[in-house]
């Protein structure tokens, strides 16, 4: 090819691609650093907490409980969460928990969120689903979490009402972050599965597990990667079960 006709196929090639090329350099910086995986598939990253969190506690964990009808192959009540210690983030004032809740002959949940003060800011009850799946849990619009506050949670399985001890439960911590004003306008601008992988990117977990829930039925292989990428890819299949609101606030 000799240099005139080398011009010209390169002066067609930048007419094709400047628009795309425009796009790429207007985009913030610290997103242009995603490694190529990115626009595949979500995964949750790593962390040094990372791995599969932690489970109930209370007469499952002995393998005795009241209420739970354990199966094998399956886990007990279990927060969908991204660490062992089942501690998140996120950006909302009002984030949504997700929790496995297995076979159980109990009636009702409770959930309770404290602050640091050790004050209850949501103390609430709800009926359980009579068949089991992952159930959706929202902060109440009358409670707001504050920027930089962690929060003690408790999801809680009421086996025998008149015997609080045979509780099953499990518990974690949440802490509300900020998001830049250039990733606030990417989400803006961004369908949900783009804007899952950009929440995982800066860790907001419930973000990212409520925005790919949205696109499970459209992309199942997004929720299953999502679940696999924090070690709860065996309840990647389970259903998501509707509840009652929360009642009984304080």
């Amino acid at each position: 090819m000799n240099r005139q006709k080398y011009s010209r196929h390169i002066s067609k090639l930048f007419s094709i691609l400047s628009p795309t090329l425009l796009f790429v350099l207007l985009l913030p910086s610290h997103l242009l650093a995603e490694p190529s995986s990115f626009q595949v598939s979500v995964h949750f990253p790593s962390g040094k907490h990372k791995g599969k969190p932690s489970r109930t506690s209370g007469g499952a964990k002995r393998g005795n409980s009241l209420c739970l009808k354990l199966d094998p192959d399956k886990p007990t009540l279990t927060a969908l969460m991204p660490t062992r210690d089942n501690k998140s983030f996120t950006t909302s004032k009002q984030p949504n928990f997700y929790f496995y809740v297995p076979p159980t002959s109990a009636q009702t949940g409770e959930f309770i969120l404290r602050n640091k003060e050790e004050e209850d800011i949501v103390q609430a009850s709800f009926k359980l689903p009579k068949q089991p799946g992952i159930v959706k849990l929202q902060i109440p619009p009358t409670v707001a979490l504050e920027t930089g506050e962690s929060y003690k949670w408790y999801f809680t399985i009421v086996c025998n009402n008149n015997d609080r001890s045979a509780d099953e439960y499990t518990e974690g911590t949440i802490e509300r972050k900020v998001i830049s004003p250039s990733v606030n306008k990417a989400l803006q601008e961004s369908p949900p599965l783009r804007q899952a992988k950009i929440y995982a990117k800066y860790y907001m977990w419930s973000e990212t597990i409520t925005k790919v829930l949205q696109i499970r039925q459209e992309k199942p292989n997004q929720w299953k990667e999502l679940m696999e990428s924090v070690g709860l890819e065996i309840i990647a299949d389970e259903p998501v079960v509707p509840i009652t609101e929360l009642s009984k606030q304080i």
